[in-house]
């Protein structure tokens, strides 16, 4: 996510990015969907080239297998926190504690007012609502994306973008009639050797 509009954002984004698709996010912000499988494109590496370019932090997202959230907030370059729900994922640990669960640290992305205790809530991985409880009774979101799609509810940002945030660029590749439906109107831009998917 990138706090800049669509059309001030585009030059940069094709120029950086190797492939993948742009995608605005309400007047004030955009999308970048890179293509993780394209050599220094993933979507960490061009958070810190994006953020330097465009004189504007640039907050990187990366979903493991539902289960495991990533983001990553970079300002001039530098990666400035980074937060990840679940650390010991693959270790013997039992340790499910979030690191880098600071609010404050994601401030620059909010579109509106903040909620800061769903924002706290989601990045300590305590969902207020009891349909993202895990099933089994184990603490903790039992989807990422109801975590993901928390924390940019807290931060303000209307469903319709949360659910764009969501989409990886493979997910879009691989479902163009659903990326088009959860378009609609909006506009998409192409970048780097990436296909219209539609």
């Amino acid at each position: 996510m990138i706090p800049v509009p669509l059309e001030r954002a585009a030059p940069v984004l094709r120029a950086v990015c190797a492939a993948g698709y742009a995608t605005p996010a309400g007047p004030r912000f955009c999308l970048a969907h890179p293509d993780r499988f394209v050599e220094e494109n993933d979507v960490f590496t061009l958070a810190g080239v994006i953020s330097t370019e465009l004189s504007v932090p640039a907050l990187a997202a990366f979903q493991y297998d539902g289960d495991r959230l990533e983001l990553e907030a970079w300002r001039d370059g530098v990666r400035a926190h980074r937060y990840d729900s679940w650390p010991d994922r693959h270790d013997a640990s039992d340790n499910r504690a979030p690191v880098g669960a600071d609010p404050t640290a994601f401030l620059d992305f909010a579109t509106g007012p903040v909620d800061s205790h769903r924002l706290a809530s989601a990045l300590a991985d305590t969902p207020i609502d009891a349909e993202d409880m895990d099933v089994d009774g184990e603490p903790g979101y039992v989807w990422a994306q109801a975590l993901h799609w928390d924390v940019m509810h807290a931060l303000s940002h209307p469903d319709q973008v949360i659910h764009r945030a969501q989409w990886d660029y493979v997910h879009m590749r691989g479902a163009p009639q659903a990326l088009a439906e959860a378009l609609g109107s909006t506009e998409l831009v192409v970048l780097g050797t990436a296909c219209r998917p539609f």
